[in-house]
Parts: C-alpha cells; structure tokens; sequence
C-alpha cells in the first residue's frame, strides 16, 4: 500500500511541476484549471469508490480479510487525495481574485468525511 501512495503522491508531485511550468505567460490560467480539475476528479472518484466499497461491504457482512484489505487501501488514498485537495484547493482560493472559489476546500472536506466513516467503520469491524 505505501507503494501506492508513493507513486499517488510523485504523480500530484509531477501535476504541480507541469502546472508551474506552464505558468509561464498566457496558459497560466489554463494550467491551473486543468490541474485543479484533474485533481478534483481523481479525488472524486476515489471518495466514491471508498464510499461505494463501505457500502458492499456493509451489506456483505464485512468481516472478509480481502474486503477488509481494500476498504484500508480506499480509507488511506481517499484520505491523502482529500488532504492534498484541500491544500491545493487553498493555495487556488488564495491565489484568485475575488476570493469565492472555496469549492475544491469543501471537495476535499466531504472526501475526508468519507476517509474518517471508512476508517471509524474499520476500526469497528476488527474489534
């Protein structure tokens, strides 16, 4: 798993080298918005695939080792997406005038939300 979360991390690590090299002049605005949104939709899927596996495994039964296995897989990424939205997200609030794009913070809150139910769910199933 931590393997994962590595390449997860040089991958947004890469996002925001591209993004700042493309800064340079008139695709500046361009570069920021399609970064954001790539990073909005790669953390929206993984909350719903963390969301949808609590769901399965809710009404399976959710004492299976694999079912379990993939549920922390899910909790960890969704909770490193949702914290590097958030920040993302608040150095793009701060960098935009007027200051009313706070959407991507909320994103990323609602995605944390989802890691902390899967993790309370977790830590629920193995007691």
């Amino acid at each position: 798993m931590a393997r994962v979360l590595g390449i997860v991390a040089l991958g947004l690590v890469g996002v925001w080298l591209v993004a700042h090299l493309l800064w340079m002049g008139p695709v500046e605005a361009a570069a920021e918005t399609t970064a954001m949104w790539a990073l909005g939709l790669l953390t929206g899927g993984v909350g719903v695939a963390a969301v949808v596996l609590l769901a399965v495994a809710l009404s399976v039964g959710g004492t299976q080792p694999a079912l379990l296995k993939f549920a922390r897989g899910a909790r960890n990424a969704s909770a490193v997406l949702g914290c590097a939205l958030i920040v993302v997200g608040l150095v793009h609030y701060r960098a935009t005038e007027p200051r009313s794009e706070i959407h991507w913070v909320v994103l990323g809150m609602v995605v944390l939300a989802g890691a902390v139910i899967v993790h309370w769910w977790l830590t629920r199933v193995q007691r």
